[in-house]
Order: C-alpha cells, then structure tokens, then sequence
C-alpha cells in the first residue's frame, strides 16, 4: 500500500503465471493431457503445471469447468474424426479378440501359419509373435534345422468382458444376485431367528 497525498492506494498486483492467458493456456495443456493419459484428471492436473499437492482437487474442479467442457467436446470429436473411431469399428475389435478361434492360426497339417496367411480377424487377435531359428553344427557345416514360433494372443477374456458389459449382461447378473433386495432389516432378522430356533 502506498500513500498519495494522504491517500491511500492499494495496488494489485497479479501473480507470476496467474493471468487470464496463462489459466487458458494450463486448461488447454489439462485438456491434452486428460486425453492423452485416459482420462486421469489428477495426473493431467501436474502435467498442466498446477501442484501435486492439490491435484485430484484442481483436476476434478477443471472438469466442472465450463471452458474445460467446451474443449473437451471439441478435441474429442477432431480425435475422432481423424482416426475413424466408431462405435462400430471398435465392438468390431472387441468382437475379433473375444472371438478368436486358435486353429486358424496353423495349417491342416499342424504347421503354423506365416503372418501373411493370417486373414484379418485371426490377425487382429495377434498380440505378438516370436519366431526362434534352431540350428546345428558350427562353421560351414551350420545348418537350420528348425524354426519354433511362439504366438501371444490378445486377452480374449478382457474382451468378452468388455463385449458383456456392452450387451447389459453384468446388470442381468446383478438383478439376479439380489434375491433379498426388498426385504427389510427387521423381516430378515425374524427369517435368521426362526431358522436358529429350528437348528436347536
């Protein structure tokens, strides 16, 4: 505070990295970074430079934030545009990985496949692939004898997983598992009462 004749004046003044440019800018690198991560609102939080200390607030307030929203609509959608994401095409790939049959993989006869024979659902469950040469002898009587490859699967169950919770089954399940929903505390009570009179 400094005095102007006899007048006080206050004056204000702005901290380093908290002008209106600045905020926009670290909601702007939150919004990344919440895309990027897969939707860690803490961890975008310090990636846009506010503390970790605060982090799981600051991250869950930006969230609420109405400009916050507006970006995220609008980065989501040009995301989604430029790499084709449809509902479609990713149950498709649920599909694949849920449903992979292993024979495909090998020939009548036994022999695995090359990759290039695999068609594109079998090929699209592939998560991996080792091949190891086997050889015998040194020098120029080094021969190949054999060829071992090693296939690794997508995870089929965290696929039929996630298939199952898209068709609503997990919510059937539920249902189906509270057959004492609706009962009161005082009713079960009695229920327990009545078979311990019984077991005696």
């Amino acid at each position: 505070m400094a005095t102007k004749k006899g007048t006080a004046v206050l004056k204000k003044r702005t901290k380093a990295g908290n002008t209106q440019e600045d905020a926009e800018h670290r909601r702007k690198l939150f919004v990344e970074a919440y895309l990027t991560n897969g939707g860690n609102a803490s961890q975008a939080a310090v990636a846009a430079g506010f503390s970790e200390k605060t982090a799981g607030v600051t991250g869950s307030r930006l969230l609420k934030h109405a400009n916050v929203l507006t970006m995220l609509q609008q980065r989501r959608k040009v995301v989604i545009e430029k790499m084709e994401l449809t509902t479609e095409r990713t149950l498709r790939e649920i599909a694949r990985l849920a449903y992979v049959d292993p024979r495909k993989f090998f020939h009548a006869d036994g022999t695995p496949k090359e990759i290039t024979e695999l068609d594109d659902d079998t090929a699209a469950a592939l998560a991996g692939m080792e091949v190891t040469e086997e050889w015998a002898g040194s020098g120029k009587d080094r021969v190949k004898i054999g060829v071992t490859k090693k296939y690794k699967l997508a995870d089929k169950n965290a696929a039929l997983e996630k298939a199952m919770k898209h068709l609503g089954q997990y919510e059937q399940d539920n249902k189906q598992r509270s057959p004492l929903e609706g009962i009161s505390r005082d009713a079960l009570k009695a229920i327990v009462e009545r078979l311990g009179a019984r077991g005696r």
